[in-house]
């Protein structure tokens, strides 16, 4: 039985997209800040080097020293910078002599120290310090990862809720298939077992009825033939559908045999027409067979060939009101044989029609056709014929002997294809019918069959 693990490989798929997307936002936010905090460190530092050198230089007049708090030079030094993000100080000792900015930034924010160097047995040391706050770009930044984990986790909840209802919907798929599966199993091996009771019987009666016609139980008077005769034609006509719902049957179970052997088509073709002439005679029509002895010889099973070509021509009287019904044969693909003069050898050209519908150009076939001139079929039934128990141009389900059971064709492609071949229909309302059985012929056949068709002229 087939799984469907859609549900499992989408819901997969997508989370493992979501989680890569939010791992990658959520690094893109820890870098981003962390760049943040390494560009105020380095402007700091930067900051408190150069201007450490601006205070030294100032601080080397010796009224600066003794008041450094005074100093305006200093304050203009160390306010330099904007007061709401930056903050400095000059540190003489442990004491803070003087302080620009907000104190909190001192304390909180990123800090750069650098000394200053002076004539003073106290280290002097001038301190900037950078605000790392969560200004509107970090804002921005959060709302937008916010807003991204929750969509993403709304498109987990979305894909989880579809996955669950594709599951189901791949189980109750799975249920389904068993049943039907288990009903076509039934239904294949009740047809074969009913078929197979039926078939005893049916041949009790039909012999029963022979040695009735034949005399065995006494001479028949003249009003006890036509019922006889009567018993007799429904009894085959039965037999045949029961043989065609068990060959039906036992094609879908796959326990069909195919027994191959070499075969003549002419003389084979010849001795199913001469046995379905008295039916063609009673509708009055016509009969010709156009199969060449020049044909190669093919690996078939003969009961199976035979079966198909008495379904295709009892369709064909079936279905022609008038005009004829005709059997030829084709050799398609074979190659040209080859002579020391080609001149002096010749073959049949292909049917570029017939060569152009080939199962295989690379193989060589015979196409084995029944046409007819009967009432044809539409383009849009073509197709449909060959399933089971499908009817065209069926006649009313009073007359069953002449309708049939719609198997004929079915068993005869399924039959084809057991060959290694197939059957092609060719049709058109009001002007008949060309059926066309290929046959494969073995490499091996093909050879002499070439010399056959190639005959020597005298130049």
């Amino acid at each position: 039985m087939v799984r469907l693990p859609l549900a499992r490989t989408s819901v997969g798929d997508v989370s493992l997209l979501l989680t890569a997307a939010l791992l990658l936002m959520i690094g893109g936010l820890i870098a981003g800040d962390r760049g943040l905090a390494s560009a105020a460190a380095r402007q700091a530092s930067i900051d408190a080097q150069q201007s450490s050198y601006a205070v030294a230089a100032v601080l080397r007049d010796s009224a600066a020293m003794v008041a450094p708090g005074a100093s305006p030079a200093l304050k203009s030094i160390i306010g330099r910078w904007p007061s709401e993000r930056t903050a400095a100080a000059i540190l003489v000792g442990r004491d803070t002599v003087l302080v620009s900015g907000a104190r909190e930034t001192l304390r909180s924010g990123i800090v750069a120290s650098s000394p200053i160097e002076v004539r003073d047995r106290r280290p002097w040391t001038l301190v900037v310090a950078h605000e790392h706050d969560v200004g509107p770009f970090r804002i921005l930044l959060g709302g937008l990862s916010l807003a991204a984990v929750a969509l993403l986790a709304y498109g987990v909840l979305r894909e989880r809720r579809q996955a669950i209802r594709v599951a189901e919907r791949s189980a109750e798929l799975e249920r389904l298939y068993s049943e039907v599966a288990r009903a076509n199993t039934a239904k294949s091996e009740f047809l074969a077992n009913i078929s197979h009771e039926l078939r005893t019987p049916l041949n009790a009666i039909v012999g029963f009825v022979e040695l009735l016609k034949d005399g065995v139980y006494g001479d028949l008077s003249p009003r006890q033939v036509p019922p006889v005769d009567r018993i007799a034609a429904s009894a085959t006509h039965l037999r045949h559908l029961v043989d065609q719902v068990l060959d039906i049957a036992k094609i879908a179970a796959g326990r069909l045999e195919v027994h191959p052997e070499t075969i003549v088509l002419r003389p084979f073709v010849l001795n199913i027409a001469s046995e379905l002439e008295s039916l063609v005679n009673e509708r009055g029509l016509s009969f010709s067979i156009a199969v060449g002895a020049s044909l190669p010889r093919v690996r078939t099973d003969p009961t199976h060939l035979r079966q198909i070509l008495v379904n295709l021509i009892g369709n064909a009287v079936k279905y022609t009101p008038q005009g004829g019904v005709a059997v030829r044969a084709r050799l398609i693909g074979a190659p040209s044989p080859v002579a020391p003069d080609a001149r002096h050898r010749r073959r049949t050209p292909d049917d570029p029609v017939l060569a152009a519908q080939s199962p295989d150009a690379r193989r060589v076939w015979v196409a084995l056709q029944v046409v007819d001139t009967g009432v044809g079929i539409a383009p849009a039934d073509q197709a449909r014929i060959f399933e089971e128990f499908e009817q065209v141009n069926a006649g009313p389900r009073s007359e069953s002997m002449q309708r049939g059971t719609g198997l004929g064709l079915a068993i005869s492609k399924r039959l084809a294809q057991l060959l290694g071949g197939d059957i092609r229909v060719d049709s058109e309302l009001g002007k008949g019918s060309t059926f066309t059985l290929w046959l494969p012929v073995h490499p091996d056949d093909l050879e002499p069959a070439l010399s056959a068709a190639a005959p020597t002229f005298n130049a």
